[in-house]
């Protein structure tokens, strides 16, 4: 129990998070700054998926950075427009929650193929929920929301090879440490982790939609995160973790929201929530998430505003039915492993 408390409040080294703070702030700054100026912070979330292109790769050499980078603003940019498209589906939010989990289950396969990092669908499944469960857009509104997202991806590319050609006076240097596609195909359930992740995202999207709750994709993308991880990491940490970094993080997500904050205000906040956010989210998950709540609620409710009362609840509930039922759907696997390993002995 002690080295647990220890764990939960472990600050962890830098190791260069600060040059990927500034990747991921450049790479969603310029995009938002762009969008303040044409009057058009509806697509901030847009803008935001496509820049978590410049979150993976962040410990591989340049060559190697841009593959996966590249293959995962693609995958963003999928699951954007997966997730507009199941907002026009009859029967939600049970048919848009279906297509989240599908996204979970795509995204979990390609990843255990890709060995991308950060690993698992959490993003994917961000990308696909926020618009399957929003209001169904026109054909033109849609492809804008596209646009963008694929066009700030691609503009995070091309932030995470600037340093490396500058250092290498124009040209990328430095061969991959590790390649896109470094598994193979009978690597893609990822041993157990994929059904882990079906069963986690099929059960938290059920009971959210049982309890009424009005961002059912934030259950899902709480589950995964416990259910995508390698039973030999501190799961039971991390997910401790979210739940408390989020119930904090919704405290200063409600302070800055009932500041009503104009878009001249809200972008520059927004990028410093991103750069704290990227500073520790490898260093103490439950840290980053002071950022990460309000990060994700001020670029949701610019995007789509709606009572706050309900957001913040939505939030919380949600992240602790998922992570709840994450844990425990994990929980079965490690007992499931260790009764194996106790009768092969």
């Amino acid at each position: 129990m002690r080295e647990f408390g220890v764990q939960l409040l472990r600050i962890g080294p830098n190791a260069g998070a600060h040059r990927v703070a500034l990747r991921c702030a450049v790479s969603v700054g310029i995009p938002m700054l762009v969008l303040l100026a044409t009057g058009r912070l509806d697509l901030l979330g847009a803008a935001a998926f496509g820049a978590f292109a410049a979150v993976f790769g962040r410990d591989l050499a340049p060559v190697a950075r841009l593959r996966v980078q590249a293959i995962t603003g693609a995958g963003l940019t999928a699951a954007v427009t997966v997730g507009l498209a199941a907002a026009h589906l009859p029967l939600r939010p049970w048919s848009s929650t279906l297509v989240v989990v599908l996204v979970a289950v795509a995204a979990t396969v390609l990843g255990n193929v890709v060995r991308w990092k950060p690993a698992g669908p959490l993003f994917f499944v961000f990308a696909s929920g926020a618009f399957a469960s929003g209001p169904a857009l026109g054909g033109w509104a849609s492809a804008l929301v596209v646009a963008v997202t694929a066009g700030t991806a691609s503009f995070a590319v091309l932030v995470g090879m600037a340093g490396a050609v500058v250092r290498g006076r124009g040209r990328l240097r430095g061969g991959p440490r590790q390649a896109p596609w470094h598994g193979t195909w009978r690597d893609a359930a990822g041993g157990g982790v994929l059904v882990d992740v079906v069963v986690a995202s099929s059960l938290a999207g059920a009971v959210a939609i049982g309890l009424g709750l009005h961002h059912v994709y934030w259950a899902v993308l709480s589950a995964v995160v416990p259910a995508s991880v390698s039973l030999r990491g501190p799961w039971l940490v991390r997910g401790t973790l979210r739940v408390v970094g989020t119930a904090a993080g919704l405290v200063v997500a409600a302070a800055l929201l009932m500041l009503q904050l104009p878009g001249w205000a809200l972008v520059p906040v927004a990028l410093g929530l991103q750069l704290g956010t990227e500073m520790f989210v490898q260093r103490n998950y439950g840290v980053a998430m002071l950022f990460i709540t309000p990060l994700a609620l001020l670029i949701g409710n610019a995007a789509r505003p709606g009572p706050m009362g309900e957001l913040l609840s939505d939030r919380f509930w949600g992240t602790a039915v998922g992570i709840g039922i994450g844990l425990a759907v994990l929980g079965v696997r490690a007992l499931s492993v260790r009764a194996d390993q106790t009768v092969l002995s």
